[in-house]
């Protein structure tokens, strides 16, 4: 496509009319998905390419990213495991304040923290023993962390480690 010669005059007018549309049209941009998603796409990369996840994204759960984006993520696996576990890690820290091993410990085990308990006598007790912030600070890693396949959340362990040393993630 050939473009036209813009003059001063014409550009003036563009940025408005582009703002205007980008507030008219349908939002788009999910800043942080890629990272909210990155332990999924990192495991599910082992078996398909970023163009066969990206359509699985958009085919099956209507959630638009792109292959250029999801390559992106995968090339810096460091970085990605890191942002992602910005999003977790004071619930671990929580977490950790009353558990007798070390986070690395509880973080990588294969079960941990499964589901509530369903009977109502168990979940009141459970209620009136643990603080609000505990229960919270599980509630978060039982959807964010404990969801992860086990053998992804391994593969993270060298992208993490220095996060989970004795001195800070008893």
């Amino acid at each position: 496509m050939k473009t036209k010669e813009i003059n001063d005059a014409d550009l003036a007018g563009v940025g408005p009319k582009l703002l205007a549309h980008s507030k008219s049209a349908e939002f788009t941009a999910r800043r942080g998905l890629v990272v909210e998603l990155f332990p999924f796409i990192f495991g599910a990369s082992k078996r398909m390419n970023a163009k066969a996840i990206s359509a699985f994204l958009e085919k099956e759960q209507g959630i638009k990213l792109s292959a250029v984006t999801i390559n992106k993520a995968l090339k810096e696996p460091a970085k990605n495991w890191n942002l992602f576990f910005d999003q977790i890690e004071p619930a671990a820290r929580i977490y950790a304040k009353g558990e007798p091993v070390p986070m690395k410990d509880f973080l990588f085990r294969r079960q941990y923290l499964l589901k509530k308990a369903e009977n109502p006598v168990l979940k009141a007790i459970a209620t009136a023993l643990v603080p609000a912030k505990v229960a919270e600070a599980c509630g978060i890693l039982r959807t964010k962390w404990y969801l992860i396949d086990w053998e992804v959340r391994l593969k993270a362990l060298p992208f993490l480690e220095h996060r989970l040393g004795e001195k800070g993630g008893k």
